[in-house]
This record gives structure tokens, C-alpha cells and sequence, in this order.
């Protein structure tokens, strides 16, 4: 008999994490035993992506997960289920005794802090900026209107940083997909120079939500392993826009809006020629000391503030850790 954990965040979503356990959940579960974590354990849990981050945080050893998806967003639940509404997938996949399906963890540290981990994105620039407003509208907005409304908050705002980009470990150099001949081919230049209006790298998933694929090549070209997929977008690669001013980032407002539609017509933002979509083993992010905004770091939702002169350093499985889902 198996010993598994329950976990439900109660404030997760819409808050109806409890009673959906209760009407549709532990009735399945009669024959299991629920107690205390150990070595190795299943974690049944009913909250969004949110609270797998503070448990791989938390919890030092292996854990396999059963997603039932409560939060607002769901991505990594999403990305595995994409096609299928029934919330119970994961579930049925413990259920009937499937494999387990390995989670890559990237592990973003602040200077020398002790690293995050996290199972989804890790991200800078606007999607950070929209991450970090939305939770004043968490009570007001529970659903994912309130990334609408933050987005156009932020839509405008450019990011003065510098990124250095890491190899993927299995083949030694930094990828970049090529739009025409649809494959990645070798990125030469481990560089890349702001203004930033978006910098998003992810793992384990294609999509953020639903029907939101900012990396839809993490499912139609799988990825190495060690690898993160980074979704870029610089402003002035846009010949339109010569030089950073306060006109030239109103004007490029619908370009990025564009953008960002794109990624809910299934991903369809990765042929624009203004997107940068790179595959590496991990990046350093270094915001300009005169720029706050730059200084604003997503680790799956949760925000975190690099001081002046700060660097964020992300990288892909640099330990083994030992999560996985059921899938």
C-alpha cells in the first residue's frame, strides 16, 4: 500500500481547491494510506504552479507530483494535458500505475544567494513586470484577466540589461531557431545587448496558460536535456526603431501587442523576425544599476528584486534532484 501526501492550497484560483478535492478527488483514494513525507513520496496536489515552487524549495529529496490543477494559469498541468479539460489526468495516470515523467529544474541565483528552483519559467523584462503588478489585482481579478490588465500597464516600458547565454551541455554551443528553414541552428554570439521588451525562458512547458504557447517548440522540436527555451524580444532590431525614446516605445507598443497575440494562435509569434527564440543551458542577466524595472526576476510566479550592480544567473539541472509527474 502506498504511502502518498495531500496538498491543497486553499487561496489558489477561484479558492475551490477543498471542495473539488472533496467531491472528486479523495473519493478515489480509499485505498490508499496518507502520511507523512519520506524518502521518496507522492504528492497529490491541488494548487497551481505557485505551490510546486515553494515545495521543491522546501523539500530536499525525490518527489513525484499528481497535478490537479487549482491555480489561475496551470501551465505546467496545461503543457502536459493541452488538448484535455478533465482536471483529472495526472490523477488517473497514478491511478493506473504509469511512469513517472522527469522534471527539469532551473536554478536562478541572485549574486552568490542560495539558488531558486523552478519547474516552469524564469523570466525578466515585462513578463516579470506583469507577474509582479498583477498581485495587487489577485483579489479583485482572480482570474487571468489580471495578466491582461498588468500587460498593458507594462506594455510600453523597455528593460536596459545585458544577458550572457550558456551552452547546451550536449552539444557545446547556443541555438537559435531559423524561421525559414524551420530548425535551430548554431547562435555564434553569446551575447546579447538591451533594451529589452521581453526575456521569458522556460522549462517542462510550451505554454504559461491554456492557450498562452510562448515556447511552442518545447513540444514540436523536443529540446536536450539541460536545456532552457528563452523567448527574446530586443526593440531595436526593429529598423523601424532607431533608438530608445519615450515615442519610440509608444510606437512599438502594437509590435509587441502583436507579439503576444500571437502566442494564443498556437504559438504562431515564433515566425516574427522581431522574436529571438534561443535554446541554451542556461543565461546571466546584468540590469543596468539606472534602470529599476530591469531589476525585477520571475522564478514561476514569485518575484524577486536584484540589487545595483546585481546579476541573475539562471542554469538548467546543475544538481540531480529528482522530481518528476505523473503523466
Amino acid at each position: 500500500m502506498e504511502n502518498i501526501i495531500i496538498t491543497i492550497n486553499p487561496v489558489s484560483g477561484d479558492r475551490t481547491a477543498p471542495s473539488f478535492f472533496a467531491e472528486s478527488v479523495l473519493p478515489l483514494l480509499p485505498a490508499y494510506d496518507v502520511g507523512s513525507v519520506g524518502d521518496h513520496s507522492t504528492v497529490i496536489l491541488g494548487s497551481g504552479d505557485g505551490t510546486i515552487h515553494d515545495i521543491i524549495n522546501a523539500v530536499h529529496h525525490p518527489l513525484a507530483f499528481v497535478l490537479v490543477p487549482c491555480g489561475t494559469a496551470n501551465a505546467l498541468y496545461s503543457s502536459l494535458f493541452p488538448a484535455d479539460p478533465d482536471r483529472l489526468q495526472s490523477l488517473h495516470a497514478f491511478l493506473t500505475n504509469k511512469p513517472t515523467r522527469p522534471l527539469s529544474i532551473a536554478s536562478t541565483s541572485i549574486n552568490t544567494a542560495t539558488p531558486v528552483l523552478s519547474v516552469v519559467v524564469v523570466s525578466t523584462a515585462l513578463h516579470a513586470s506583469i507577474l509582479h503588478h498583477s498581485e495587487a489585482l489577485r483579489l479583485s481579478h482572480p482570474g487571468l484577466v489580471r495578466f491582461k490588465i498588468a500587460a498593458q500597464q507594462n506594455i510600453n516600458k523597455w528593460y536596459n540589461a545585458r544577458v550572457r547565454l550558456s551552452p547546451i551541455p550536449s552539444l557545446g554551443v547556443v541555438q537559435i531557431y531559423d524561421p525559414t528553414n524551420k530548425s535551430f541552428v548554431t547562435l555564434p554570439d553569446h551575447s546579447l545587448v538591451g533594451p529589452f521588451a521581453y526575456f521569458l525562458s522556460t522549462v517542462n512547458v510550451d505554454r504559461l496558460e491554456p492557450t498562452f504557447t510562448i515556447a511552442p517548440l518545447a513540444r514540436t522540436i523536443p529540446p536536450p536535456p539541460s536545456t532552457c527555451d528563452l523567448v527574446v524580444i530586443r526593440p531595436l532590431r526593429d529598423p523601424s526603431i532607431p533608438e530608445d525614446t519615450p515615442q519610440a516605445r509608444d510606437a512599438f507598443v502594437p509590435t509587441i501587442s502583436n507579439v503576444l497575440g500571437a502566442a494564443y494562435q498556437d504559438g504562431a509569434h515564433v515566425d516574427l523576425s522581431i522574436v529571438e527564440y534561443i535554446r541554451c543551458g542556461g543565461w546571466e542577466w546584468i540590469p543596468d544599476p539606472d534602470d529599476p524595472d530591469a531589476h525585477l526576476l520571475c522564478t514561476d510566479g514569485a518575484i524577486s528584486h536584484i540589487p545595483a550592480h546585481g546579476i541573475a544567473t539562471c542554469s538548467i539541472d546543475p544538481v540531480q534532484h529528482g522530481f518528476s509527474v505523473y503523466a
